[in-house]
């Protein structure tokens, strides 16, 4: 038996509904991130474009490093590989922190960008 106010409708019309409550949602969440409370400085900047730089610069240094201690604990003397292999792992983890820095640096960047900042 069909229902009476066409359920296939009504489904689709609560989906959009939800859609666009989660936008606004968005949308009002980076409106309050922006918002002034009067407690900034006048002339506040940005370290977006610093923090871009380190980790552009640092990324692949940290990577080569990781790299090259790899090697030196693949071919190095047997006392040290343990400690050449503790360098490398830590140079990995910090070249993907970098990494992950600037994929987030990205998204604020345009973010400010959406907002006229």
């Amino acid at each position: 038996m069909p229902y009476p106010h066409g359920r296939g409708q009504s489904l689709r019309g609560l989906r959009e509904r939800l859609r666009g409550r989660a936008a606004d949602r968005r949308s009002r969440a980076a409106a309050r991130r922006w918002s002034h409370d009067g407690s900034e400085p006048r002339l506040a900047r940005s370290d977006l474009p610093a923090r871009r730089l380190l980790a552009g610069v640092f990324a692949p240094l940290l990577t080569l490093g990781a790299v090259a201690f790899a090697l030196l604990a693949a071919d190095g003397p047997h006392l040290d590989r343990g400690i050449n292999a503790a360098v490398a792992a830590l140079c990995a983890v910090c070249a993907v922190a970098a990494v992950v820095d600037l994929l987030v640096i990205r998204r604020r960047m345009a973010e400010q960008r959406r907002w006229r900042r």
